[in-house]
């Protein structure tokens, strides 16, 4: 089978040019408020959706020297943050097995004008690490953990361990970190569990979501029939537990979720990223820089910009800003994923 590679429009280097008054706000209005920077492409699972073992050989991991460094992060993260972003999530692959994670989030936490710092995981190291990066600056963490059934868990990600992914979402709360709970929607894998998942995530003190299946990969491990819409979500956990009414407001530097509330017990809040049925990219408020440094200004598709590129060719701050601000002004107005399935892996964008 032929390898699958990440098509990258690469920038060159500016030698001129007036800077943008408002580089990050694009053609309809919305304004970036939220980076998701992947750090590494590599993850220690090997999840079916994801990046199954089978088609492991289709994925180009990059050497370390070609990943941004800490020092090229905190910079770009600096320019980012002056011009209006206020939210870091860090993703991978799997974040945590980037040598010198808690360094990096200290490093980002301390940028001015960086409101928090948050990341995405798989939660396989977390227990030992929810509080060094409590205490470097995280904010919270999202946690995926697709079902609560340990044989069924393994088989999801080749190499999981749920007893591990629980102690570490334990130990995230015990921290003191807002942990949230991330799950794809499958028929056939967790169709049974979104009301356990929901509760079990409430009884630990962290608050659930979902996730619709989406086609990446050039749509090789998308099966349109396992996913599960959000309408089907909200009426699976309404016929348990009761009716749902829309949460509280979302905050500017949200993500993609709507979260919704118990009418009976508004403290119990799940939220849906409806990718794929309620398109939500009117008010997209995001940008995704890959652990190489390519800036992709939609999930959905393929075109991207170089940053590591105008670093490494000696390009200045008004550089970086002038080839941000030209991603950002050819955002489009929303993904095609049905008529044209992104090439890239969500592995290596973190979602």
């Amino acid at each position: 089978m032929e390898r699958i590679h990440l098509p990258v429009v690469r920038a060159q280097v500016p030698v001129s040019g007036v800077v943008p008054a408002d580089p990050l706000l694009d053609g309809f209005a919305r304004r970036i408020r939220y980076l998701r920077i992947s750090v590494t492409d590599r993850c220690n699972y090997r999840c079916t959706y994801c990046m199954p073992e089978a088609l492991e050989h289709r994925m180009q991991f990059q050497p370390r020297a070609q990943l941004l460094t800490f020092e090229e992060l905190e910079q770009i993260t600096s320019v980012f943050a002056r011009l209006g972003v206020r939210k870091i999530r860090l993703t991978g692959g799997e974040p945590t097995v980037r040598h010198g994670i808690v360094e990096l989030v200290g490093r980002l936490a301390r940028v001015p004008g960086i409101e928090q710092v948050v990341m995405t995981t798989n939660g396989h190291l977390l227990a030992d690490l929810a509080v060094p990066l409590r205490d470097a600056g995280l904010a919270g963490v999202n946690v995926s953990i697709d079902t609560l059934d340990a044989e069924r868990f393994a088989r999801i990600t080749s190499r999981g361990d749920l007893v591990r992914v629980l102690a570490g979402i334990d130990a995230a709360v015990a921290a003191g970190l807002r942990v949230k709970t991330n799950a794809v929607a499958l028929h056939g894998i967790n169709d049974g569990e979104l009301v356990a998942l929901c509760e079990d995530a409430w009884h630990r003190g962290a608050v659930p979501r979902f996730i619709e299946h989406m086609p990446m990969s050039d749509g090789a491990l998308y099966e349109p029939a396992r996913g599960i819409s959000a309408s089907a979500i909200r009426a699976a956990v309404e016929a348990a537990l009761g009716p749902l009414v829309p949460a509280d407001a979302r905050p500017r530097d949200a993500g993609p979720a709507r979260y919704w509330a118990l009418a009976g017990d508004p403290a119990r809040q799940l939220g849906i990223i409806s990718a794929m049925t309620e398109h939500f990219c009117d008010d997209c408020n995001r940008l995704r820089l890959t652990a190489t440094g390519e800036l992709h200004a939609c999930l959905g598709h393929d075109d991207a910009v170089s940053l590591r590129d105008v670093l490494r060719a000696g390009g200045g701050e008004d550089d970086l800003v002038r080839v941000v601000a030209g991603a950002v002004s050819g955002k489009r107005a929303g993904h095609e994923f049905l008529a044209n399935a992104p090439a890239k892996h969500m592995i290596g964008i973190g979602g």
